[in-house]
């Protein structure tokens, strides 16, 4: 009898393994030899820029919802980079947005050969098509009208990319986590600028020197950021989320600590939009979803509350209202002649690039100089035109038009409507969180709108729309789950179906229930 014997089947498949991992090795050796060689020749912010990109491939192709809170992370925090890291990273959220669409839709088309549609989507649709046909009948730059576009459209389009991934309530409760984390830093940031104000001051400025400005003795925060007006934003926008989670989810001391952190961050950068959008937006949730518990409590420390902040906020409240509104301001200006723009070019606007926005004041646009605002303080051109873009609503009337701005408005009501409504009979108490919270941010970047570019500058336009976008993704998955139990309801009842091979046979008859 003659044994033969054969090798392994592992030994056969694992030579090409090991050569293809020698071969990844290789030229991976290759890439980090050239990266580092070219260090030597430009800025090592270049490198850094590099790889961090390669990183962000990476993760949007093989960990979708990992670069997602990258994404976020990047946009709130674009203005702390380009301020450390240069001129590098001036684009550092548009990347991170366009490479957010090209890999989430790419791979919901892959996996599921469809596209989820963001709430309100016609309606912005229609906002962009009067936008771009003001710009052809004022015969404007393409190139200006293209950058404009882009600028209001990068919320919306970070919104659609996330309506492209699967969300589930593990999903959700990594944000919450996350949200803690943020109002930790923030929290260690103006604790920081409350006791060292002139060395903070002179870090976030990067050394200009200094001591930040002061109210009643009491230094402004600005956290992380440059302008207290971003960081008074992100912590009013941290805390509708608190307030949210303990009138939805569940109430804690803990969770009472992060709201409280959160409010009074914000109350010290005496930002009257940011104070005034947080005290609107977090008091509606709490008289429209709120415990009793909640609510005793309200009764209890409000007055307390109400006869301590009501004074000094009343003064602040009234002297902006009063700077802004009833004085001849930069602002007012601005508006006003939103309105004359859209009203000589009606029914459509100056185009997109032409009044209110970024590039138009880049630009300066000539409608500037047909109103005269080269000659009113802080509206002119070049370095004297520090407020041609201090507000968001100028720039959506004077460029789109009156129709233009319907439609965008429209659009967010339809938003606002979406995210109140349950997407589905057992809907998780997280989505429920996620859905009255992003509804809390609308509420609060419709006031701060007033009087601040919210939809298209850090750190708030991430917010409402990544929302909408979460919301409309969970909704649609709700609906995939009821569509299946209704197709294999007839299986389950337990009816006898007709047979088909006995084309005469019926199913049977049971007789009524009276």
């Amino acid at each position: 009898m003659t044994v033969t014997t054969t090798r392994p089947a592992y030994r056969s498949s694992a030579r090409p393994a090991v050569r293809t991992e020698a071969v990844w090795a290789v030229v991976g050796a290759i890439v980090a030899a050239a990266l580092v060689i070219a260090s030597l020749y430009v800025a090592p912010a270049v490198l850094g820029a590099t790889i961090a990109g390669l990183v962000c491939v990476y993760l949007a192709a093989f960990l979708p919802k990992a670069f997602a809170l990258v994404a976020v992370t990047v946009i709130v925090l674009s203005n702390v980079l380009q301020n450390t890291v240069g001129t590098v990273a001036s684009s550092a959220d548009e990347a991170v947005i366009a490479l957010s669409v090209i890999a989430f839709c790419a791979r919901r088309l892959v996996t599921e050969h469809r596209l989820v549609l963001l709430p309100g989507t016609f309606w912005f649709l229609g906002f962009f098509a009067f936008g771009v046909a003001s710009t052809i009948a004022q015969h404007a730059s393409y190139s200006t009208m293209a950058e404009s576009a882009i600028l209001i459209a990068k919320g919306l389009l970070f919104a659609f990319a996330l309506a492209q991934l699967r969300w589930t309530q593990r999903d959700i409760r990594i944000l919450v986590v996350a949200g803690i984390v943020a109002i930790a830093m923030m929290a260690l940031t103006g604790l920081l600028n409350l006791v060292f104000p002139a060395f903070w001051s002179s870090l976030v400025a990067r050394g200009s020197g200094g001591v930040g400005p002061h109210v009643a003795g009491i230094p402004v925060l600005q956290g992380l950021f440059q302008h207290p007006a971003a960081f008074g934003r992100f912590c009013s926008v941290l805390a509708v989320a608190a307030v949210s989670y303990a009138c939805v989810v569940r109430t804690s001391i803990g969770n009472l600590i992060m709201i409280g952190v959160a409010g009074f961050l914000a109350m010290l950068t005496f930002e009257v939009k940011s104070i005034v959008g947080l005290i609107v937006s977090a008091g509606l949730i709490v008289v429209r979803f709120s415990r009793p518990v909640l609510l005793f409590a309200a009764l209890c420390i409000g007055p307390v509350i109400a006869a301590v902040a009501i004074p000094p906020l009343s003064a602040l409240i009234g002297g902006a209202i009063e700077t802004y509104i009833l004085q001849d301001s930069a602002r007012s200006t601005l508006t006003l002649g939103s309105l004359h723009v859209a009203s000589t070019y009606f029914p459509l606007g100056a185009g997109f690039g032409r009044y209110g926005s970024y590039p138009a004041g880049v630009s300066y646009s000539p409608e500037y100089y047909a109103l005269g605002f080269d000659h009113v303080y802080g509206l002119g051109p070049g370095d004297k035109g520090m407020f041609l873009n201090d507000t968001q609503w100028p720039a959506i009337v004077g460029e789109s038009g009156w129709l233009g701005a319907i439609c965008f408005a429209a659009g967010s009501l339809v938003i606002l409507v979406f995210l109140l409504r349950p997407v589905g009979p057992d809907e998780p108490v997280l989505t429920r969180w996620l859905r009255i919270t992003g509804a809390g941010w609308l509420i609060l970047l419709m006031i701060e709108s007033s009087a601040a570019p919210v939809f298209v500058s850090a750190p708030s336009f991430p917010f409402v729309f990544a929302a909408a976008g979460m919301v409309a993704s969970l909704r649609t998955s709700a609906r995939d789950e009821a569509r299946q139990p209704d197709a294999l309801a007839p299986r389950a009842s337990g009816s006898r179906l007709p047979d088909p091979q006995h084309p005469g046979s019926s199913p049977a008859r049971t007789k009524p229930a009276v």
